[in-house]
C-alpha cells in the first residue's frame, strides 16, 4: 500500500495572494500512522501536487546526498573530457558549445524542479 490523502480540509485564503489557498491534508501512511500536512495551492489539486512533488524531491535528495562530492566531480570531468575528445576528433566546435550548454541547461532544470513548491504563500 502506498501513502494515500484520506482527508483534505480548506484552511484560509491568502492575503498577499488572492489566488492561492491553504489546506490542511490528512495522509495515510503505509504503517497505518496518520499525518497532517499544510498545502498551499490554487486549488485542492494544486495542492495536493505540490505535496506530492515535495515527496519526490525529498527522496531523490536523500538519494543523491549518499553519492559523495567527489564521485560529482569525476562524473563531471569524465563529461568535459568526453565531449573535449569528441570536439577534438571532429573539429566542429557545435559539439564543444552544444555539450557544455546542454548540461548547464540539464543543470538549470534540475535546480528548479528540485526546489520545494509547496511554501507558504501568505
Amino acid at each position: 500500500m502506498k501513502r494515500k490523502a484520506i482527508h483534505a480540509e480548506y484552511r484560509k485564503s491568502s492575503e498577499s495572494f488572492p489566488d492561492w489557498l491553504k489546506y490542511e491534508i490528512t495522509i495515510l501512511n503505509e504503517n497505518g500512522t496518520t499525518e497532517k500536512v499544510p498545502a498551499y495551492g490554487k486549488d485542492l489539486q494544486d495542492a495536493l501536487s505540490r505535496v506530492v512533488h515535495d515527496e519526490r524531491v525529498e527522496k531523490l535528495t536523500k538519494k543523491t546526498k549518499v553519492i559523495p562530492w567527489w564521485a560529482w566531480v569525476t562524473s563531471w570531468f569524465g563529461y568535459l573530457g568526453f565531449i573535449s575528445f569528441w570536439w577534438s576528433i571532429s573539429n566542429n566546435i557545435n559539439i564543444l558549445a552544444g555539450g557544455i550548454l546542454s548540461a548547464m541547461l540539464i543543470l538549470v532544470m534540475v535546480m528548479l524542479w528540485s526546489k520545494d513548491r509547496n511554501v507558504e504563500r501568505h
